[in-house]
């Protein structure tokens, strides 16, 4: 390689940008590249950059997102006739556009219907589509949000305020009152129209209130959350464990 070429490799490097070197270094050693214009060869250097950068950006979402089931694929949800699932509306959720526009998705059914494994195929899918997810389950994240607050609390609490999708399993399993409940509609409040929720529950939003210790916090919360959501139940004669064998 001409020394002129190796100071652009180096310079290239130096600016972290080791795909487009090695780009470099394959036209370099490519027959029939002297062949094409420097339009054509600067732009295969470029989109091999750009391509890395978004695969890489992808794996980092997807690795941050800490998914429950970090396989799971919407191409993969099972439409048995018993589950009532609307393949069309979950294509739909696929492609995220209600993650632009700030809405929700509450996904309910009994235990063993499924709901976190499909709620983590939209996650998944969100990650795809670059947008930021955060999984959690709400009593870890309660537990979290009730202790004393530090430096260490303020970015955890700030990591399920940023995140685009917010997806909280296990929604009320427990109840949550009090400091819990408070701290809950924090995080609702702060997220309103600035990011989306995806919430996995046994119990539909009627069923909420009780949960949340009745009174003017659980009516915020509910409040905030429902008008905004599409709701995706999901039914079934056996659990989804029985149906994988």
């Amino acid at each position: 390689m001409m020394a002129a070429s190796q100071t652009t490799m180096d310079k290239l490097y130096g600016m972290r940008l080791s795909v487009m070197a090695q780009a470099y270094r394959d036209q370099e050693e490519s027959p029939g590249i002297a062949d094409m214009t420097f339009d054509e060869r600067f732009a295969m250097i470029v989109d091999a950059e750009w391509d890395a950068r978004r695969v890489n950006k992808r794996t980092r979402l997807l690795r941050q997102a800490g998914f429950s089931d970090p396989e799971a694929n919407v191409a993969d949800i099972r439409y048995d006739a018993d589950r009532k699932l609307d393949k069309a509306k979950m294509v739909e959720l696929s492609n995220c556009e209600w993650i632009r526009s700030h809405r929700n998705v509450i996904i309910t059914g009994a235990s063993g219907a499924g709901k976190s494994w499909v709620a983590n195929a939209l996650g998944v899918a969100a990650c795809n589509a670059f947008f930021s997810v955060r999984y959690v389950r709400l009593p870890e994240m309660i537990d979290e949000l009730t202790v004393d607050k530090d430096e260490e609390w303020l970015k955890m609490k700030k990591r399920y305020l940023k995140c685009d999708l917010l997806l909280l399993d296990d929604w009320l399993l427990e109840e949550v009152s009090g400091k819990g409940a408070r701290e809950l509609l924090e995080i609702i409040e702060g997220r309103l129209r600035t990011g989306s929720l995806l919430i996995c529950s046994q119990f539909s939003p009627a069923g909420w209130h009780k949960k949340l210790g009745e009174g003017a916090i659980a009516d915020a919360v509910i409040d905030r959350i429902v008008y905004r959501s599409e709701i995706i139940h999901i039914e079934g004669d056996e659990s989804m464990r029985k149906r994988m064998g």
